[in-house]
C-alpha cells in the first residue's frame, strides 16, 4: 500500500520542483529583454489496476510552455517597421531643419535682403567707395551663409551614406544569426531560450527593414521583405550589398546590340533609358530611339505639349544630358567607341548614378532594392518601404536630394541674373585685360554643348565692345561682335557657334586693337598697347556664361564666390552702361537698379530635375524653407502614429508574454505547498513502510 503512495508523492515532489524551477526563471528575468513568461501544465500520470480499483499514480508535467502570440508579434513588426522608418526620418529632417533655421538675423532670406538693400544704395550713390565696400561685405555674408548651408547639407548626406552602410552589415549579421538559430531550434524544438532569442533578431531586423516571417513547426522561422526578397530561409541567410554607383542593362531577346550604358555625374533619381524604335547605335539615321525617366520606369519625360521626349541612340560624341547626369551608349570594353549590334524595341537601360542597396539571389544574380526617390514615400512593389534603411534613402533621395537641388537652383539663379545684369553694364576703371571665370569643357563644340555652367541661359544675339585711348580716354569706337567671317552669320547662334568661333569673331572684329584668345576653355581678351575697353551691352549671354564683366563666380550654393577683379578693384563693381556713343554717364546707376529690382522681380527657377517655379528669389527661400519644416512636421506626426501603433500592440504582447511578479509569487507559493505536502506524504510513506516492517519482524 505505501509503494503508490511513494510513487505519487515522488511524482508531486519531481512536478513542484520542476514548476518552481520554471517560475523561479521567469521572476528572475522579469527585466531581460525578449524573454517570455514560462508556464508549466500539471496533468495526471498513469493509473494502475488495483485490487480495489483503478488507482492514480500521480502527476507529470509537460515541457515549458512559452508565452507569446505570433499573431499580434505579426501586427508589432508591420507597425515598428513604419514607426523605425519614420522615427528615422524625423531625426535626420530635424538636423536639416536646423540648417535651415531662419530665425536669427543672419539667416538666409535677412541677409538676401541686405544685399539687395546694397545694391539699391549703390543704385543711389553709383560712385562711392564706401557703398562699394559695403556691397561687397553684404555679398560675401550672403555667400557665406549659402556655401556653409550646402555644405551642411552635404555633410549629411555623407553621415546618412555612412549610416546605410553601418545598417546593411547589421542586416546581413541578424539574417546570419538568424540562420545559425534555425538549425539550433531543428535540434531542440523546446529551447525557449532559443525561441526568444530568435524573435528578438526578427525584432532588431524589422527595425531595420520591413520584412514577413512565416514559422514552421518544429520553430525555424522564414524572413522575407515585403516586397518578396528572401532574407532568411532555414539554415540559409541571403545578402544585401551597398553599392556604388553604376548602370545595367535588360535586353530582349529580339536585341543584338554588344555594349553597355556609360554615365558622368550625380542624381538623387533612378534614370531609366527604354527603347521605343529599334534601330543602330551611331546618332544617324538608322538610330535608335528611346524613351528617359527619372523614377525607375514610372513615368516619362515630356516636352511642354505633353509629347514624349524622344532621344537618338549614340555614343560619347552624342551625350544626353539628364538630371545632371552624361549618358551615352558605348562599346563594354571601350567607353569612346561605338557599340556594335542594333537595339530592339524593349531594350532598357537603368542607370543609378548613386549609391544603392541590391539584394543577392546567389553571386550572381541581384536586384535593386533602393527606395525610388520620385515615387511618394519610396513605396514601390519591390523595393524597400519600411525600417531605418528606408527613411534613411527617404531623406537622402526625397527630402535632402530636392533641398540640394533647390538651394543651388537658388544659387545659380542668383548668379546668372546678377551676371548677366553686371556683364551689360561698365565699371569705374577700363579693362586692358580680362579672362572669363567659367570654363568650358570643350571650347570647339557649339557653347550649348560645350560643358559651360550656364550653357543653357545661351541664346542667340551678340554682345558690344566700346574701345577707348588708353592716355586721353577718348571714345575709339563702340562696335558690335560680328560673326559673319566665322559663321556666315553676323549674330551668334548657341546651337551652332563655339567659344572658338566667339575668340575668332573678336579678333576679326577689332582688327588687332583686341587679341582673343582660350586657355583652358576661359575666354581671355587683351587690348592692344595704347587702348582700353568696356563692354557696351550683350544680348546673348556669352559674356555671363564666360565670367567676362560679372560680378559671381561659382554655380551652385556650395561654390558661390566673388570675381576676383572685383574683389581686388570696387572699381570693378558694375553700376553703369555704356551709351551709345561709348560714353558712361556719371552718376548713371542702370546696372545697380537692375540688380536691386531683383528684390521683386518674378524669376523662373529651375532645379536640376527640370522643376522649375516663378517668383521672387526672397519668395524661393521661404518656399524651401516651409518645405523643410512640412516634411519635418510629417516625419514627427508620421512617427507618432505609427510608434503609438507598435507601442500598443508591444503591450499587448506583454500582458501575454510578460511577466508579473505578482502572479508568479502566487505560482511560487503553490508549488510550494505542493513540494512541502508531497514531501508530508513521503514521510508518512516512511512511517507506514516502517510500521508494517517492525509487525512483521
Amino acid at each position: 500500500m505505501s509503494d503508490p503512495i511513494l510513487s505519487t508523492a515522488w511524482s508531486a515532489l519531481n512536478a513542484s520542483q520542476y514548476a518552481l524551477s520554471v517560475h523561479s526563471n521567469n521572476v528572475a528575468n522579469a527585466d531581460t529583454e525578449g524573454y517570455c513568461r514560462q508556464t508549466v501544465t500539471l496533468t495526471e500520470s498513469y493509473v494502475v489496476d488495483s485490487p480495489n480499483g483503478y488507482l492514480g499514480m500521480g502527476v507529470s508535467t509537460e515541457e515549458a510552455e512559452r508565452a507569446f502570440s505570433l499573431y499580434i508579434e505579426a501586427m508589432y513588426l508591420d507597425e515598428s517597421t513604419d514607426a523605425s522608418r519614420w522615427s528615422t526620418e524625423a531625426e535626420w529632417l530635424g538636423y536639416i531643419e536646423n540648417v535651415f533655421d531662419q530665425s536669427e538675423e543672419n539667416g538666409l532670406n535677412n541677409a538676401l535682403a541686405e544685399l539687395f538693400q546694397a545694391w539699391e544704395d549703390l543704385s543711389a550713390y553709383p560712385d562711392d567707395e564706401s557703398t562699394r565696400s559695403a556691397l561687397l561685405g553684404a555679398t560675401e555674408t550672403l555667400n557665406s551663409i549659402l556655401s556653409d548651408m550646402g555644405e551642411d547639407l552635404e555633410s549629411q548626406q555623407e553621415l546618412i551614406e555612412t549610416e546605410i552602410q553601418s545598417q546593411v552589415a547589421d542586416v546581413n549579421s541578424i539574417m546570419e544569426d538568424l540562420a545559425t538559430l534555425n538549425i539550433q531550434i531543428a535540434r531542440e524544438p523546446g529551447n525557449n531560450t532559443l525561441l526568444d532569442a530568435r524573435d528578438l533578431l526578427v525584432r532588431d531586423l524589422a527595425d531595420l527593414m520591413d520584412v514577413e516571417t512565416q514559422y514552421a513547426e518544429n520553430g525555424q522561422v522564414t524572413v522575407y521583405l515585403e516586397s518578396g526578397q528572401m532574407l532568411v530561409d532555414g539554415e540559409k541567410a541571403y545578402e544585401i550589398t551597398y553599392e556604388d554607383a553604376k548602370s545595367w542593362a535588360s535586353l530582349t531577346g529580339d536585341s543584338s546590340f554588344e555594349g553597355t550604358a556609360y554615365f558622368e555625374g550625380e542624381s538623387s533619381n533612378e534614370i531609366v533609358l527604354e527603347v521605343v524604335t529599334a534601330g543602330t547605335v551611331d546618332g544617324g539615321a538608322g538610330a535608335a530611339q528611346y524613351r528617359v525617366s527619372l523614377d525607375g520606369g514610372q513615368t516619362w519625360q515630356t516636352d511642354d505639349d505633353g509629347n514624349e521626349l524622344l532621344y537618338s541612340a549614340d555614343g560619347e560624341s552624342g551625350a544626353i544630358e539628364v538630371d545632371g547626369v552624361t549618358i551615352w551608349l558605348g562599346d563594354s570594353s571601350d567607353s569612346s567607341a561605338l557599340a556594335s549590334g542594333e537595339l530592339a524595341v524593349g531594350d532598357s537601360f537603368t542607370v543609378m548614378a548613386k549609391s544603392g542597396v541590391y539584394w543577392y539571389k546567389n553571386t550572381s544574380t541581384s536586384e535593386n532594392i533602393t527606395p525610388l526617390a520620385s515615387v511618394s514615400g519610396g513605396d514601390e512593389d519591390d523595393r524597400l518601404t519600411g525600417g531605418s534603411l528606408a527613411g534613411l534613402f527617404s531623406v537622402r533621395d526625397s527630402e535632402l536630394g530636392s533641398y540640394i537641388e533647390e538651394l543651388d537652383a537658388f544659387a545659380q539663379s542668383l548668379i546668372w541674373e546678377t551676371n548677366f545684369a553686371s556683364s551689360q553694364g561698365a565699371g569705374l576703371t577700363n579693362y586692358s585685360q580680362v579672362t572669363g571665370t567659367y570654363a568650358a569643357e570643350d571650347s570647339a563644340a557649339a557653347m550649348a554643348d560645350s560643358g559651360l555652367a550656364f550653357a543653357d541661359n545661351l541664346q542667340s544675339g551678340t554682345f558690344s565692345i566700346a574701345l577707348y585711348d588708353e592716355t586721353t580716354g577718348d571714345v575709339l569706337e563702340v562696335t558690335a561682335v560680328d560673326f559673319t567671317s566665322v559663321t556666315g552669320s553676323a549674330t551668334f547662334d548657341p546651337a551652332t557657334d563655339s567659344l572658338d568661333d566667339v575668340a575668332q569673331a573678336i579678333n576679326d572684329t577689332y582688327g588687332g586693337q583686341l587679341t582673343a584668345t582660350i586657355t583652358n576653355g576661359q575666354l581671355n581678351i587683351s587690348a592692344a598697347s595704347g587702348v582700353e575697353f568696356q563692354f557696351a551691352g550683350d544680348t546673348s549671354g556669352i559674356l555671363a556664361a564666360s565670367g567676362i564683366n560679372t560680378f559671381y563666380t561659382g554655380s551652385t550654393a556650395e561654390d558661390i564666390g566673388i570675381n576676383a577683379s572685383v574683389l581686388s578693384d570696387t572699381n570693378r563693381i558694375n553700376a553703369a552702361v555704356v551709351e551709345a556713343t561709348g560714353d558712361i554717364g556719371e552718376g548713371d546707376n542702370t546696372v545697380a537698379l537692375a540688380v536691386a529690382d531683383l528684390a521683386d522681380k518674378d524669376i523662373t527657377i529651375t532645379t536640376q530635375s527640370g522643376d522649375q517655379s516663378t517668383m521672387t528669389l526672397s519668395e524661393y527661400v521661404n518656399a524651401l524653407v516651409a518645405e523643410v519644416g512640412a516634411d519635418s512636421s510629417t516625419a514627427q506626426a508620421n512617427k507618432s502614429y505609427y510608434s503609438t501603433l507598435a507601442d500598443e500592440l508591444a503591450q499587448q504582447q506583454e500582458s501575454v508574454s510578460g511577466v508579473s511578479l505578482d502572479e508568479e509569487l502566487i505560482k511560487i507559493e503553490q508549488y510550494q505547498r505542493l513540494y512541502q505536502v508531497a514531501s508530508s506524504l513521503i514521510e508518512t510513506s516512511n512511517e507506514m513502510f516502517a510500521t508494517l516492517m517492525s509487525m512483521v519482524s
